[in-house]
């Protein structure tokens, strides 16, 4: 069983740019302090300063302090490569039921022809999409925004079921 833990509630105003939030802090960790608390607020939990914070044992905060260095996240994320966990010696049963059908079909695989086209990025396709786009599709994806009174887009103006049924939907309200 879990147990329970009581927070307080206190707003923190970053010392850099003197943005607001309230945040919990559980009771246990201030009780267990001698005198002040030292609270590490990281990037993106109030603003996009890190800083830290000292509060004394009625929850007052006593200050403040710019944090001028802080430690590349992914220096942590090696170190805890290192250590062994419970998923280093986890058998995962789908890529192991794959690898031994993969075994047992080793003369009916066929390899795959190499991609020689450049990739695009998907920004890459989606403007050229817009830029090769006929009438038509122009009128669909820009119909919100095309004047009634479009001679360019007359023939889909009048066909368009959904701008017919917007037309009658403003007439009928008051």
């Amino acid at each position: 069983m879990e147990a329970i833990t009581v927070n307080r509630y206190i707003e923190v105003i970053c010392p850099v740019c003197k943005s607001k939030k309230v945040i919990q802090v559980p009771k246990s960790v201030v009780n267990q302090a001698s005198q002040l608390t030292t609270i590490s607020v990281p990037q993106d939990k109030i603003c996009q300063h890190h800083f830290q914070l000292f509060l004394d044992k009625n929850f007052s905060i006593r200050g403040y302090q710019k944090v001028d260095f802080q430690l590349d996240p992914e220096d942590k994320k090696k170190e805890k490569r290192l250590k062994p966990s419970y998923k280093d010696h986890f058998v995962d049963s789908l890529d192991l039921y794959q690898s031994n059908k993969s075994e047992n079909n080793t003369s009916k695989k066929i390899p795959e022809k190499p991609n020689y086209r450049k990739s695009k990025s998907k920004f890459e396709e989606n403007f050229n999409k817009k830029n090769n786009m006929n009438l038509g599709e122009i009128y669909e994806e820009f119909w919100e925004f095309i004047d009634d009174n479009n001679e360019i887009f007359r023939k889909f103006i009048i066909n368009d079921k959904k701008r017919r049924m917007l037309l009658k939907m403003r007439n009928l309200t008051p």
